[in-house]
C-alpha cells in the first residue's frame, strides 16, 4: 500500500493509477501539439482528466470488491472446517483436539453507541460507551485494509481449543447493549466490508424506542450476524438470587433462539461483573463462552467464561491494541 496525494492507495490501485496517469500525460501532449486553440485545447485536455479519474475509481472499487470476496471465501473455508456439530464438540475430551503447539492471542472488540460523540464530557460513560459513525467507519475499513477477518464466537473456541487453526489475523467485533444506531449505523458499514459480527442482544428491550426490533435481529441473523445473549433484562448477575439469575440466562436464551431459529451459545455479562455462581450457572444454562471487559487480547490462558474485550471509543488506536 502506498501514499497518493494525501491518499492512502493499495499495490493494485496504484499500479493502475500510475498508468492511467501516463496516458494522461501523453494525451495532454498531444492535445497541445495538434490543437492551438485554446479553448478547444482545455476542454480536450479536462475530457481526458474526466475519463483518467473514472477509470482510477473503478480500479478502486474492483480492489475492493476482489479483496471483499477473498475475505468471504476465507470465512467460508474456517465455515466448512467448523461445520460438525458444536454441541458435540463442546464435549469432547482432549484426545479429540488437534495438538497443534502455536500459541494465540485474539483481540475482541466490543462497541455499544455509534452516534456522534460531540458534546460528551470524555470523563463520562456517555463518550467512553460511544463510537462517532465517521471513527466507525475510519476503524472498519482499517480492519479491511490491514486484512483482519472477523470470526464468529463459535470459531473462536474451536480456535481456543485448538480444533482448528483459524485465519491468519482473526478478530471477533462485538456490540452491547441492543441500540437502534447498531442496526441504522455499523449494520450497513459491516455489510459493505463483508464482516461477520456478534451483537448482544437484551431481550426485554426488543421493540422499545431507541432499541433493535425483532424484525431488524432477524434480518442481521439473515445476514450472517451472530445473534447472541445480554439477558433478558440486562440485571447485573451477581446482585441476583439464583433463581432469578437463571431466568435471566434461560429466558434471554429462549427468545433469540425463536426469533433466529439457531442456538444461542455465547453471552456478555451486564455490567461486566460475574463471579464463580454466575459462571457456574451461565455454563449450566447451556453458555460456552461469556465476556467481559478487559483491555487486552484473549489467550490461550483465558477462562471461556471470563473472556476479555477491548472497548472501542473514538481515541482507540488500532494499531497500537492489534497485533
Amino acid at each position: 500500500m502506498a501514499v497518493f496525494s494525501g491518499c492512502t492507495i493499495h499495490d493494485g490501485v496504484q499500479e493502475k493509477l500510475c498508468r492511467m496517469l501516463r496516458v494522461f500525460s501523453e494525451m495532454r501532449v498531444f492535445a497541445k501539439a495538434c490543437y492551438p486553440f485554446v479553448a478547444v485545447r482545455r476542454l480536450l485536455i479536462l475530457a481526458i482528466a474526466l475519463l483518467t479519474f473514472v477509470g482510477v475509481v473503478t480500479a478502486s472499487a474492483k480492489t475492493v470488491q476482489e479483496r471483499r470476496a477473498e475475505r468471504l471465501l476465507r470465512l467460508q473455508k474456517i465455515s466448512s472446517a467448523s461445520s460438525a456439530s458444536f454441541a458435540s464438540s463442546a464435549s469432547s475430551n482432549t484426545s479429540t483436539i488437534n495438538k497443534q503447539t502455536s500459541r494465540f492471542a485474539i483481540p475482541l472488540l466490543v462497541y455499544h453507541h455509534i452516534r456522534p460523540t460531540t458534546g460528551y464530557d470524555k470523563a463520562t460513560w456517555s463518550w467512553k460507551m460511544s463510537v462517532s459513525p465517521k471513527v466507525f467507519d475510519v476503524q472498519m475499513q482499517w480492519l479491511d485494509d490491514h486484512q483482519y477477518t472477523p470470526i464468529t464466537l463459535d470459531t473462536f473456541v474451536k480456535i481456543a481449543r485448538r480444533e482448528m487453526q483459524g485465519p491468519v489475523k482473526p478478530i471477533v467485533i462485538t456490540f452491547d447493549d441492543s441500540h437502534s444506531s447498531q442496526y441504522d449505523v455499523a449494520f450497513p458499514v459491516l455489510k459493505k466490508h463483508g464482516f461477520t459480527t456478534v451483537f448482544y442482544v437484551i431481550t426485554k428491550t426488543l421493540d422499545v424506542a431507541g432499541a433493535l426490533s425483532r424484525v431488524q435481529v432477524q434480518e442481521m441473523s439473515a445476514a450472517g450476524m451472530d445473534m447472541e445473549s445480554h439477558t433478558a433484562k440486562h440485571q447485573v448477575l451477581t446482585k441476583l438470587p439464583q433463581n432469578e439469575m437463571d431466568w435471566e440466562l434461560a429466558e434471554s436464551k429462549r427468545v433469540l433462539e425463536g426469533l433466529t431459529g439457531k442456538p444461542v451459545r455465547h453471552i456478555a455479562y451486564p455490567a461486566t461483573t460475574q463471579n464463580a455462581l454466575v459462571r457456574e450457572r451461565t455454563s449450566a444454562a447451556g453458555y460456552v463462552t461469556g465476556t467481559l471487559m478487559d483491555p487486552r487480547r484473549a489467550t490461550e490462558k483465558d477462562d471461556l467464561l471470563r473472556i476479555p474485550r477491548i472497548m472501542m471509543t473514538d481515541d482507540t488506536d488500532l494499531k497500537k491494541i492489534l497485533p
